[in-house]
C-alpha cells in the first residue's frame, strides 16, 4: 500500500481536555483538505497544513473551469476527453490530498495542467497544430504558479524549464497546418515561440521571489511565537522560584519561632522540594542550639533574644520590607555565633550560593564556629567588637 513519507505521515495525537478547540473549517476543506483536525506545533505542520488548504481551494477553481468548458466537449473531440480525463485526475488528487500526500498530490496536479494544455494542442482535429492553439501554451504559465505555491518555490524553475522543452519539441515534431507554416515562415520559430517562452520565464522569477518572501514571513511570525512562548515559560519557571524560596522561608520562620517558645523548631519542607538540602543544614543547626539552649540558662536568654532578632529580619524580608542584604554578615550580627552562623548561611542560601568555607574548629557552640565568632567561652561573659555594629544600634548590652 502507497504510504507517504516520513515527513508528511499523519502523526497520531492524543487529545489534550485543556487544549482549545480547532478552529471551524467549512465544508470544502473538510472533505478535501488534511492537516486542519490536527495540532499545529510545529513550523512544518503548519506549513504542511496551507499546502494542502491551498490545493484544495485549487481543485474548487479547477472543478468550475471544467464546467465552463462544458459546451466546448460537443465540438471539439480533443476538448470533449481532456476534460473528462482532466476531471477524473482532479478527483485523484483530491483524495491523496485528503489522505495526508501533500507533496504527491501536488505534483500530480502540476503534471495533470501540462498534460491537459497539451492534450488540447496535440489531439486536434487533424492532427496539426494550428495558429489558433498558440495561445494555449500562455495557460501553461499556471503550472508554474501552481508548483511555486505548492511544491518548493525552487520547483517554479523546473516546471517552467519542462514547458519551454515542450513547446518547442512540439512545434518541432508535429505537423504545422498551412496558416501556422505560413506565420513560421514570414516571422521565424523564434517570434513565434518567443511570446510563451517569455512568459513562463518571467512567471518563473516572480513565483520565486513571491514564495521565498512568503516564507520568510511565516518563519518570522513563527519565531515571533516562539518567544512569546519562551517568555511565558520564563516568567512562570521564575514565579515558580519565588514560591519555593517563599515557602522555604515561611518553613524557616516557623521553626525559629518555634525555638524562640522553647520547642524545638524543625524545618519541614516536600521531599522534592529544592532547597531539601539547605532545610536539612538548618535543622541540624537548630538542633545544636536547641540543645545548647536546654544545657545552658543564661545562654538560653541570650540566644532567645539573637533568635527573635533573626525572625524579626526573616519576617522584615518575607514581608518585603527589608532585601535579602540585611541578612548581610557584614553588616546583620546578633552577638550570638551560632545565630550568626545560620544567619549567614541563610544569606548565601537565599541568594544561591555556596557559602565560602572558612577554618572551623569546634568550639562550644559546635562546629563550624569560625575562631573569632568562639570569643563568647564563657556565657556570662561578652565583649563587643567596636568595628562591627548591630543592626539594632539601640540594642542593650546583655
Amino acid at each position: 500500500m502507497l504510504q507517504p513519507p516520513m515527513s508528511e505521515q499523519p502523526v497520531d495525537h492524543q487529545p489534550d481536555p485543556k487544549a482549545s478547540p480547532p478552529p471551524r473549517v467549512n465544508w470544502w476543506i473538510r472533505h478535501t483538505s488534511s492537516g486542519w483536525d490536527q495540532p499545529q506545533d510545529t513550523i512544518e505542520q503548519r506549513e504542511k497544513t496551507r499546502r494542502s488548504r491551498l490545493m484544495a481551494w485549487i481543485f474548487l477553481a479547477m472543478l468550475l473551469c471544467l464546467v465552463a468548458y462544458i459546451p466546448a466537449i460537443f465540438s471539439d473531440r480533443a476538448s470533449a476527453i481532456t476534460v473528462v480525463a482532466t476531471t477524473i485526475c482532479v478527483l485523484i488528487a483530491i483524495v491523496l490530498n485528503r489522505k495526508g500526500f501533500v507533496t504527491i498530490a501536488g505534483t500530480f496536479l502540476v503534471v495533470l495542467t501540462i498534460a491537459a494544455v497539451m492534450a488540447v494542442i496535440v489531439g486536434s482535429t487533424d492532427g496539426k497544430i494550428h495558429l489558433v492553439y498558440l495561445p494555449a501554451f500562455d495557460i501553461l504559465v499556471v503550472s508554474v504558479i501552481l508548483g511555486a505555491s505548492i511544491l518548493p518555490r525552487y520547483a517554479a524553475f523546473i516546471i517552467a524549464l519542462v514547458n519551454v522543452i515542450l513547446i518547442y519539441t512540439d512545434l518541432l515534431l508535429q505537423p504545422w497546418s498551412p496558416d501556422l507554416h505560413q506565420a513560421i515562415a514570414q516571422y521565424g520559430m523564434p517570434v513565434i515561440a518567443g511570446r510563451p517562452v517569455t512568459i513562463l520565464i518571467v512567471a518563473a522569477i516572480i513565483a520565486f521571489l513571491w514564495t521565498r518572501g512568503m516564507d520568510q514571513a511565516i518563519r518570522r511570525a513563527d519565531r515571533a511565537e516562539e518567544l512569546r512562548a519562551l517568555e511565558q515559560r520564563f516568567k512562570e519557571s521564575e514565579a515558580e522560584h519565588a514560591r519555593l524560596i517563599e515557602e522555604f522561608i515561611r518553613n524557616v520562620i516557623t521553626a525559629v519561632e518555634a525555638l524562640a517558645n522553647g520547642l524545638e523548631g524543625t524545618v519541614q519542607l516536600p521531599p522534592n522540594h529544592p532547597l531539601q538540602g539547605q532545610a536539612a543544614f538548618v535543622n541540624t543547626q537548630l538542633k545544636q542550639f536547641y540543645k545548647l539552649k536546654q544545657s545552658n540558662s543564661i545562654a538560653n536568654e541570650q540566644t532567645l533574644h539573637a533568635a527573635r532578632i533573626l525572625l524579626t529580619m526573616l519576617q522584615r524580608i518575607n514581608n518585603d520590607r527589608v532585601m535579602i542584604n540585611g541578612l548581610d554578615p557584614r553588616q546583620f550580627t546578633t552577638q550570638v555565633p551560632v545565630i550568626d552562623e545560620i544567619a549567614r548561611y541563610l544569606y548565601y542560601f537565599l541568594h544561591g550560593q555556596h557559602v565560602p568555607q572558612q577554618s572551623a574548629v569546634a568550639g562550644p557552640y559546635g562546629a563550624g564556629v569560625s575562631p573569632s565568632q568562639q570569643r563568647f567561652t564563657n556565657p556570662n561573659q561578652h565583649t563587643t567588637n567596636p568595628n562591627r555594629r548591630s543592626m539594632y544600634p539601640n540594642q542593650q548590652s546583655w
